[in-house]
């Protein structure tokens, strides 16, 4: 919960100096933050513990360097299953620390879905009638990028040849 704070305060920052997209200021991060914390990847969700990431998963295959992320005052690390297509950014209040899930990506050949039953291969109409409501008009651009909610919470979906090629689940900025 304290990294979602953190980025909601940098959001915070960037509506006080009026640098909004164009969205009533206080609709844009709280639908982002709401389908943040709501949306589920066929069970990955959102700061789920590291042993809970596990027994859905098995250990990782990779995992990468812990690094600073002096943004949002924690250390990340990159965890990936390959063969799964998922790679999940986790992080730490402490280096080495115990981690929760800070963001999820899957790729081919992940066969997850998020809540809403959209996976990598469902169509962009598919991806705009589940999620149309929540489309975020400024940074979603036709054929190559449709986000629900925001950059700053929320799902990002990336397009190759009209269908789902990715899926990202968190905050893409600060």
């Amino acid at each position: 919960m304290n990294r979602l704070l953190a980025v909601l305060g940098f959001v915070a920052l960037f509506f006080v100096h009026g640098e909004t997209t164009g969205a009533r200021a206080a609709d844009t991060p709280d639908a982002g933050f709401k389908l943040m914390r709501s949306e589920s990847l066929d069970g990955l969700t959102l700061e789920m513990k590291s042993s809970g990431l596990t027994k859905l998963l098995g250990k990782p295959e990779k995992t990468g360097k812990e690094e600073n992320w002096e943004a949002i005052g924690e250390w990340v690390q990159r965890w990936s299953w390959p063969k799964l297509g998922i790679t999940a950014q986790m992080s730490s209040k402490e280096k080495g620390g115990a981690k929760t899930l800070l963001a999820a990506t899957l790729t081919a050949p992940s066969e997850r879905a998020t809540h809403k039953g959209i996976r990598i291969g469902s169509t962009e109409a598919e991806v705009i009638k589940a999620y149309g409501a929540l489309r975020d008009k400024e940074t979603s651009q036709a054929g190559k990028t449709f986000v629900a909610g925001s950059p700053y919470g929320g799902l990002i979906f990336t397009f190759s040849k009209g269908k789902v090629s990715e899926i990202f689940l968190g905050a893409a900025a600060e």
